[in-house]
């Protein structure tokens, strides 16, 4: 019997709805030692994979995101499938301390993102050289407003990290779970600059913040 892991959460996790994950199949949640699994199982794992891929990764996220307004969640990629529930038990025994820590660890916050985006990085204008010379210019720009923007969050802020993208940087900020409206009142009256575009997301589990599985 394969099982499709969403993600776990501390044993006393209880969450009010049924929940149906992808292909339909329903979302079980069980107990192993202080940790409560929420999984999908069938005879064939093909079942999750054979739509859209896009599609049912959309749907495991939305599966993630309805248990995660319960409590704190450790989120597993997907597609994460075991072959039996005597190969995840093994897994979950041997990382129980691990697990049981991170959740205690982030028990009270979430993650928010902001994107900085400036739609002309995305699109090259001019020559190669000058377009390069735009771009750096505009990327500093962007990065001296992202430094703004955690400075102006720093009394709320508990972790910040940032990458760059394509178009801008991702800002993912650590924040109690009862801050996130005041998160995003500080964000939505800050002064934006001309050319660049902010957008909020979350709150949702502290991915960033937990070293990869």
């Amino acid at each position: 019997m394969a099982i499709l892991l969403y993600c776990i959460a501390k044993r006393d996790v209880q969450v009010r709805t049924s929940l149906n994950g992808i292909a339909g199949d329903p979302v079980v949640r069980a107990e192993i030692g202080p940790l409560a699994t929420f999984t999908s199982h069938s005879t064939d794992s093909g079942v999750w994979l054979r739509t859209e891929l896009r599609a049912s990764a959309l749907e495991f996220h939305r599966v993630l995101s309805e248990i995660f307004k319960a409590a704190a969640i450790i989120p597993f990629r997907f597609p994460t499938i075991f072959e039996s529930e005597k190969q995840l038990a093994e897994h979950l025994q041997e990382r129980s301390s691990e697990y049981s820590a991170l959740l205690e660890q982030f028990s009270d916050v979430v993650q928010m993102e902001i994107r900085l985006t400036s739609p002309g990085l995305g699109t090259p204008s001019g020559s190669g050289t000058e377009y390069l010379k735009e771009r750096q210019t505009t990327v500093r720009a962007i990065e001296r407003f992202e430094s703004g923007v955690h400075a102006i969050l720093s009394s709320l802020v508990k972790d910040w990290r940032q990458r760059a993208s394509k178009d801008g940087v991702r800002a993912f900020a650590l924040v109690d779970r009862d801050r996130v409206a005041e998160f995003r009142n500080i964000i939505l009256a800050a002064s934006v600059p001309n050319g660049f575009n902010v957008r909020i997301s979350g709150p949702w589990p502290v991915s960033e913040f937990m070293e990869q599985r």
